[in-house]
């Protein structure tokens, strides 16, 4: 039986022709260091905890097993869930539930099945996309494919732009920003804030004026700076991402009929239902999509549906995750087919150490296209993984089982 060519039914059904049974999970907490702090008007983030979830079971051929890995940060500046609290959801709620649906059924859920089970932890829905992938990395891995192979696309090239974090000056900024544009990145997102916007914009603006450039301010302003910021119009940027908090759709509704700049929104979307909301009352006119922000893979592909059929560009965000979830992200950018270029530059070129077998050997960002590996993404080295594991917790299918390492 051939596979749906619609990403959405492909995934839903992905498990369905599976026999996996399920002996353990492993919950580990890694310690990963970015190559340079990235300084945001929320705060600096120099460190990236990762927390992974590895599936331990069979199939009728042997051994198999499946990884996911979460998009939490260290704190709650960004995401209310941070590493600890996902860390937390995975231990005591959402493995558990898996290994005992599991061992009921007597075989791992199908993806389909696995978004019932979890439809009562949206608060964690970072932790649960985090399984999500795991689940689905698992049924790919015994399948012999691929994601990319799954949602149908091809091995083009994806679109992809890069960040720039708050700087010293504007000469630093200029200066990284001449960096990335001559390293072939197709856009520049620059983070601002209150004291750091009209300055740092215009000298970029100034040394390269037919940059796609987009700013986010990462929810620094409030509707009093309404005047200020469609002050910004002259730049001409692509967007002016998450100005105001974000649960105030109402004042970036206000703001985006004052501006000709698109509003683009990534805090508030955090539901298929919210990206719909924002839409109908025209709070923003461009989509920024985190699939783990979402609670996974499905609801993303359900926001990609959306955004086609009202004709709303977006964009893949990202979170400075390793080489195996960007690589996810990447054949979800394929996916959307946008043509706005997403944050999926390579893992190497912002955390020193990347966890994936093929960091070494990644192409550059003109080059980043779909992994072709069976499972989610290119293949975890195992002793890399070992090296940076801070913690772990291991839970066996049967009821009362809990080892951990400290």
């Amino acid at each position: 039986m051939e596979r749906s060519h619609d990403p959405a039914l492909a995934w839903s059904s992905l498990g369905d022709r599976t026999a996996i049974s399920l002996h353990a999970i492993e919950i580990r907490w890694v310690e990963l260091q970015l190559r340079s702090p990235v300084r945001t008007s929320r705060g600096v983030h120099d460190r990236r905890p990762v927390i992974l979830i590895r599936l331990i079971g069979t199939d009728p051929d042997g051994a198999v097993e499946g990884w996911g890995e979460c998009a939490a940060l260290a704190g709650t500046t960004y995401d209310a869930e941070d590493a600890a609290t996902s860390f937390a959801a995975l231990e005591q709620i959402l493995c558990p539930a898996l290994l005992s649906v599991t061992d009921s059924a007597g075989r791992m859920p199908s993806l389909g099945e696995f978004a019932v089970l979890r439809t009562d932890v949206s608060a964690t829905s970072l932790a649960g996309a985090a399984l999500e992938m795991a689940v689905a990395d698992t049924h790919l891995r015994s399948e012999g494919t691929s994601f990319a192979e799954l949602c149908n696309v091809g091995s083009d090239p994806v679109p992809v732009g890069a960040v720039v974090g708050e700087c010293r000056d504007t000469t630093e900024l200029v200066d990284r920003v001449d960096r990335l544009v001559d390293g072939g990145y197709q856009r520049i997102k620059m983070k601002i804030g209150r004291g750091w916007d009209v300055e740092p914009i215009a000298a970029v603006r100034r040394a390269h004026p037919g940059l796609f450039l987009q700013v986010d301010a990462n929810e620094d302003y409030t509707e009093s700076d309404i005047d200020h910021l469609a002050g910004f119009d002259r730049f001409e940027l692509a967007c002016l991402e998450q100005p105001f908090r974000r649960e105030d759709l109402s004042g970036h509704a206000h703001l985006a009929h004052r501006m000709a700049t698109p509003i683009c929104l990534d805090e508030s979307l955090h539901s298929v239902d919210m990206v719909v909301s924002a839409l109908e009352m025209e709070a923003c006119s461009v989509v920024c999509l985190k699939p783990a922000r979402l609670g996974g893979i499905g609801p993303a592909l359900e926001v990609i549906r959306v955004c086609s059929a009202a004709s709303v560009p977006l964009w893949i965000g990202g979170m400075f995750e390793t080489g195996f979830a960007r690589a996810v992200n990447v054949v979800v950018g394929a996916v959307s087919g946008t043509l706005w270029p997403g944050d999926l530059s390579p893992a190497h070129s912002y955390l020193r150490e990347d966890l994936t077998a093929q960091a070494a050997q990644a192409a550059g960002p003109l080059q980043v296209v779909p992994s072709r590996t069976p499972g989610m993404g290119p293949a975890l080295d195992q002793a890399m993984v070992d090296r940076h594991t801070v913690n772990m917790v291991r839970l066996g299918s049967k009821p009362g089982s809990h080892f951990g390492d400290g």
